[in-house]
Formats: C-alpha cells, sequence, structure tokens
C-alpha cells in the first residue's frame, strides 16, 4: 500500500490559553471570584505543562462549516493524486466528528463529489484513522480495490461547549481540563495499491474504557455506570488526561520497540498530538529518538483527535522532514484505551 496524496482543511478561528481561560470566566457567572482565579490558574499551569499555545476552530461569523472543510480536504487530496471523484473505489470515513449515527457519514461525503464508491464509516476515537489506514492495507491485499480515500472532519468544540468552560468546582479539572485544547480539523487520504510493506500491532486496554468518553442519551440503558462516565453530561467531552498519560507512559513505548526493534532505524515518528510535551518526555524514558519525533502539532493546532497523525505529516511534508522513501512509525494512544505502532515507508 502507499500514500498518494494527503489534503488537509483548517478553520481559521485561532484560540489561544488565554482565549480559553476568559471564556471560562465568562460561561461562569455563578462562580465567585476566588474559585474562577483559581481554576483558572491550574489550567493555566496545565496548559504549560502540556505544550499547549493555540487551537483552531470554525468562525461562526463567517459562516465556516464543517462540510466545507470536508469537502476542501477531500478536493485536495484528489487534486494532489492527480485523480477524478470516480477513480475512487472505497470512501472511509473515520473519527469522533460527524453528523449522523446513520447512515455512515461516508455515503453523504460520496454524494457531494460525485463518487460511486464502496462506503462505511470506523469509529475508534483517535485511533480512527490508524485502523482505516489498516483495514485498507487487508483490502489492497486482496486486490478487491485500486484507490481508496480516508476522511475525517473532526469538529468537535460542540461536545461540551459551553458546559464544559462552566466552573462548578476544582474536582472537575481533573476529567475536564483535555477538552480545552481540542482544536478542529479535516483530512482526506488517498491510498492505492503497491508492494510498500506495512505493518500493524496494538495494544488494548479494556479496564481503562471510562477514561475518555462522550456519552450519548441513554448510554447508562448499555452499559454499568461507573464515577467516572457522564461527569460532564450528554454528548459532553470527559476524560482523565492525567491517567491516560501515565498509562500511556508505560505500555507505549514497549509496544514501539517490539514493532521496530532498532529505534534509530525509522527517519520519523509520529505520535498522537494530544500533548507533544507528554510524549517527548515519555520518549525520554523510553530511550526513544526525541529528534525524529514529529512534535510540532499540538502546540499550534492543539488535540485533533484522529486527524492528528495526518495533519502531522501534511506538516512534515510541507517541512521537507517527511520525503518520498521516509521510514516512518506511527505511534499514537487513543481513548478506549489502545496504543497503536504502524511502520512503513512513505
Amino acid at each position: 500500500m502507499k500514500i498518494d496524496s494527503l489534503g488537509v482543511r483548517i478553520p481559521t478561528k485561532i484560540l489561544t490559553n488565554d482565549d480559553l481561560l476568559q471564556m471560562l470566566a465568562q460561561y461562569s457567572p455563578e462562580a465567585s471570584d476566588l474559585l474562577v482565579k483559581t481554576y483558572q490558574r491550574v489550567v493555566r499551569g496545565l496548559f504549560t505543562a502540556a505544550g499547549s499555545q493555540t487551537r483552531h476552530v470554525r468562525d461562526e461569523t463567517k459562516g465556516e462549516k464543517a462540510s466545507t472543510f470536508i469537502i476542501g480536504a477531500i478536493t485536495d487530496a484528489l487534486e494532489k493524486a492527480s485523480l477524478k471523484p470516480e477513480d475512487i473505489d472505497l470512501l472511509i470515513y473515520c473519527g469522533v466528528g460527524k453528523g449522523f449515527l446513520e447512515p455512515a457519514n461516508a455515503y453523504f461525503y460520496a454524494q457531494k463529489m460525485g463518487m460511486h464508491a464502496s462506503c462505511f464509516d470506523i469509529v475508534d476515537a483517535c485511533m480512527s484513522w490508524i485502523r482505516a489506514l489498516e483495514i485498507s492495507y487487508e483490502f489492497f491485499k486482496s486486490g478487491r480495490y485500486s484507490h481508496i480515500m480516508i476522511v475525517n472532519g473532526e469538529f468537535n468544540m460542540h461536545h461540551g461547549f459551553p458546559d464544559n468552560l462552566r466552573i462548578r468546582d476544582l474536582r472537575q479539572v481533573a476529567y475536564t481540563f483535555p477538552t480545552y485544547t481540542i482544536g478542529e480539523a479535516a483530512t482526506a487520504t488517498i491510498l492505492s495499491a503497491s508492494d510498500f510493506q506495512w505493518r500493524f500491532i496494538y495494544k488494548s486496554l479494556p479496564d481503562l474504557a471510562d477514561l475518555c468518553t462522550i456519552p450519548l442519551s441513554g448510554w447508562d440503558d448499555f452499559v454499568e455506570p461507573s464515577k467516572r462516565l457522564g461527569r460532564n453530561g450528554l454528548y459532553n467531552f470527559v476524560s482523565y488526561g492525567k491517567e491516560l498519560f501515565d498509562a500511556a507512559r508505560q505500555h507505549l513505548g514497549p509496544l514501539i520497540k517490539e514493532l521496530v526493534g532498532d529505534l534509530n532505524y525509522p527517519d520519523i515518528y509520529f505520535p498522537h498530538a494530544a500533548s507533544d510535551n507528554a510524549y517527548l518526555a515519555g520518549s525520554k524514558v523510553q530511550n526513544l529518538p526525541t529528534e525524529k519525533m514529529f512534535a510540532e502539532v499540538f502546540p499550534k493546532y492543539g488535540n485533533l483527535v484522529s486527524a492528528s497523525i495526518p495533519v502531522a505529516m501534511d506538516m512534515a511534508l510541507k517541512a521537507g522532514r517527511l520525503q518520498r522513501g521516509s521510514k516512518v512509525v506511527l505511534c499514537p494512544a487513543s481513548a478506549g484505551m489502545v496504543y497503536g505502532a504502524v511502520q512503513f515507508v512513505y
């Protein structure tokens, strides 16, 4: 399998850390001044520790919509690959951001582009794009398709806005802070059949499934309630960031070593951009080559969920750090919990 092209579209409105801190006060009129200032001080410290600076989101005053950026990314990828919509045999939509529980969101974008491709969606939080890659790889091995497009539209500010900005008590920082680092983006990846071999390995920890969730109406009829689930209400993001990174530091490094063997062999590593500082610190502990870790997405764009790695690859291409023939390792961690490691030649 080969990556033919990457299309990326980023919304224009930039939210700084100071903007988020001001929004916390704006949406918490019932909280005391002492609580607001204390909460802001804690969040500011966490921004610094995580390496957060800015994030991009849709500008409603300009009429920006998720669909515009998703179609833009699709068009960009097609143009870069010198392909037409009818050349795509399979369209996979992946990630958290979506407009419909049914049918598959992929159908709507195929309809918009005039595609006659097979369509389906994949949902596995921040690991969704990686899962879509592996499924595509297996399809290519069977000879079933010639060109596959993977699309995501991670426009997720509404999963916690403005509810998660309302300060109730200091304890909510523990399971709400990651909301404040979320950014938005759309990507489209075109893949084609080739002789290039890829390797995928994963480690799942279902016991940690309740660390990072967005509950739907009636969720407690499907699973047993726990003290971590539904803390911020329906459709709102709950994420225990410290526990997530503690687990990642323990499990992700050994998984990468199992896949790669010689850690200096790859030319570049792409982690999921949930906190570049945390990944770099964890890399040092695991003796991973930090100078090869691409850690430039999170400070500028925030946590882009399943769009993080394709955006990172696009940035690396433009910076000349990723080139044809580069030996690549993808190493995301995701809610679930699940850790992945993927090795291939770009």
